[in-house]
């Protein structure tokens, strides 16, 4: 305490004053000793991204540091906000001790717009330290662009509850990109050529690339990364990623012997190219018809797009694969042995003629079977969740069935009974008027009752409809997009990217 101060109090005040924390320029907590602020900000990769220069007197005791991103004046997506532990600030090599600064990536700013942020720095006993900053982000100007002018025909509103608030654009224009549910672009990855085969993991985008056997990292800063996987068999990834049981699940092409094998190997690899397992479908049906007494030789056709494989998932509760083939049906495999646990499809196509697959089929008991489906998932109480195309077979041998065509696309929900061998399609959504996808496309759960269906190819392949409806037939958002043969929209999952923990 000061002493002159102390000579014209009261010494027990002096003695009190002295107790509760001595002198007044003596910090009272590990926010005030760290001094933190912003110090500066510089732009990122892309509009979309900045870095902030936080000054720091003291970094050992910093715990996170988060930021909140204020939504724009008439929308209702909850707000982005981010959190960098200690442990990625170290690890990402952001804090600069010679300088007592820490460079702080932040994303998800609205391209064009004055962003309002605020920004938290945390210690470890629990202080904490508020700060205020506005980053002018610039306008956006590449191929993702088409994605910041929808045609709204519904907006989304207040009373309005999507039940989730941003979806991952998977396309063949641009790198990975971001909505939100406001239909405002918040995340694009650097200009790639592909970006069909996408997945998130919480702090980084994973690609897989349509030319080569590459898998490409993009972190949330907008660089990349580019891995080869461990294997000098596989060709190219297609279609779609998805998390698997220990790695990422792959769609692959490949060539054994001079031999093509045409999207019908499901590799689970990990972000480091390691190939951890491996299901080649021609070799498990080769097997499977051969036990059932049939010749395989007119279904499998190496060489040939008999399969098209175009989804799979891993599914914990059995440990077991779902793989939609285009061509044929939705097919259930046992994770650790690769058996035909069952088949779900249309039983007028050429693969129901072989009494071995024939045993295999469930009975549709309500409803209609899946055609030409895309983007199985797993809905909150287990049922099967795909996006019903209604599109026949294109590659069966000459002279067999291609199966049934519908006049309309629609998201489909399947109750399985394994048991009893049975499947019942428990709830579809038939827009008015309907539309036809007979292409790519998608469908998710967001919360029980909610859905996020997106038509890629409607208007003849020119457009894409994105839009949020219950399981009531309510929308709460309906967007639409130019799109010539899914390069725009691929399909549109939603993503866990508005409260991130960056560890």
């Amino acid at each position: 305490m000061n002493a002159a101060r102390c000579n014209v109090l009261p010494l027990v005040l002096c003695l009190l004053l002295a107790a509760c924390g001595g002198s007044d320029d003596e910090p009272r907590n590990q926010a005030e000793a760290a001094r933190a602020g912003v110090a500066g900000q510089a732009p990122g990769a892309t509009p979309f991204v900045a870095t902030l220069s936080l000054s720091l007197e003291e970094f050992t005791h910093l715990a996170s540091i988060s930021y909140t991103i204020t939504p724009k004046p008439g929308t209702y997506s909850k707000p982005l906000s981010a959190t960098y532990t200690r442990a990625w600030l170290e690890r990402s090599g952001a804090w600069r001790p010679a300088e007592k600064r820490l460079a702080v990536p932040v994303f998800g700013l609205y391209a064009g717009h004055a962003n309002e942020l605020s920004v938290t720095t945390a210690f470890e006993d629990k202080s904490r330290a508020e700060h205020k900053v506005t980053v002018v982000a610039p306008a956006y100007t590449g191929p993702a662009a088409v994605y910041e002018t929808p045609q709204v025909n519904t907006a989304r509103s207040a009373g309005a509850d999507p039940g989730f608030d941003y979806m991952l654009i998977k396309n063949n224009i641009s790198g990975p990109a971001v909505l939100d549910t406001d239909g405002k672009l918040r995340w694009v990855g650097p200009d790639v050529s592909y970006s069909y085969s996408v997945w998130f993991g919480g702090d980084a985008f994973y690609s897989g690339s349509a030319t080569t056997p590459e898998l490409v990292r993009f972190d949330l800063a907008g660089a990349y990364t580019t891995t080869r996987l461990a294997s000098a068999r596989y060709t190219n990834f297609h279609h779609d990623l998805s998390s698997g049981k220990q790695g990422l699940l792959a769609e692959l092409d490949a060539l054994d012997a001079g031999v093509k094998k045409i999207e019908s190997i499901l590799v689970e690899i990990g972000t480091n190219g390691e190939v951890l397992k491996e299901w080649d479908l021609a070799r498990i049906f080769r097997d499977a018809m051969q036990a059932g007494g049939d010749d395989s030789s007119n279904f499998v056709r190496d060489g040939a797009d008999w399969f098209h494989m175009n989804s799979a998932i891993y599914v914990p509760a059995d440990d077991s694969l779902l793989v939609s083939s285009r061509e044929n049906f939705v097919v259930k495999l046992d994770y650790s042995t690769g058996r035909i646990k069952w088949l779900l499809g249309d039983t007028t196509k050429h693969w129901h003629a072989y009494p071995s697959l024939r045993a295999l089929a469930l009975q549709v008991t309500g409803g209609a079977p899946p055609i030409g489906q895309h983007s199985l998932s797993i809905a909150s109480n287990g049922d099967l969740l795909l996006f019903n195309n209604g599109y026949a077979s294109v590659e069966q041998p000459p002279g067999t069935s291609p199966g049934l065509t519908r006049s309309f696309s629609a998201p489909s929900r399947y109750t399985i009974d394994e048991n009893a061998r049975t499947a019942a399609e428990v709830w579809t959504y038939v827009s008015n008027p309907p539309v036809y996808s007979d292409i790519c496309s998608s469908t998710y759960e967001t919360t029980p009752g909610n859905y996020l269906v997106t038509y890629a190819a409607a208007a003849q392949h020119t457009r894409a409809r994105l839009l949020s409806v219950n399981s009531a037939g309510q929308l709460a958002f309906d967007y639409e997009y130019p799109n010539v043969n899914c390069s725009a929209v691929f399909l549109v999952q939603p993503v866990a990217f508005g409260n991130l923990v960056l560890k």
